[in-house]
């Protein structure tokens, strides 16, 4: 079995990204399975495009995306999420969408 795992490139004038410090550290196996980490530009442009290509180039049997929530406490697993492309800070290309 093979898994992706990805984690996003700092943002927002951090020099670091939790998520992918995160992503970075796990090990290239992990019981049955082989491990594969791809960081994920965090530009609302990119980052699906990014996101394809590491599955076509991976081909994994699963696919972990791992973001960061500034503030929060611990690791949550999200249950939902409205893909909607609305920015509260620019991404790392300077793009702010509303809406």
């Amino acid at each position: 079995m093979r898994v992706l795992v990805t984690g996003f490139e700092p943002f927002g004038g951090e020099r670091l990204n939790a998520g992918w410090e995160a992503v970075r550290r796990l090990p290239a196996v992990l019981g049955d399975a082989q491990v594969v980490t791809v960081q994920i530009p965090t530009v609302f442009g990119r980052a699906g495009a990014a996101a394809r290509a590491a599955i076509a180039e991976h081909r994994p049997d699963a696919v972990v995306n791992v973001g960061e929530a500034g503030g929060a406490a611990a690791v949550r697993v999200e249950r939902v999420a409205i893909n909607l492309d609305d920015a509260r800070i620019a991404d790392n290309d300077g793009d702010q969408p509303v809406d």
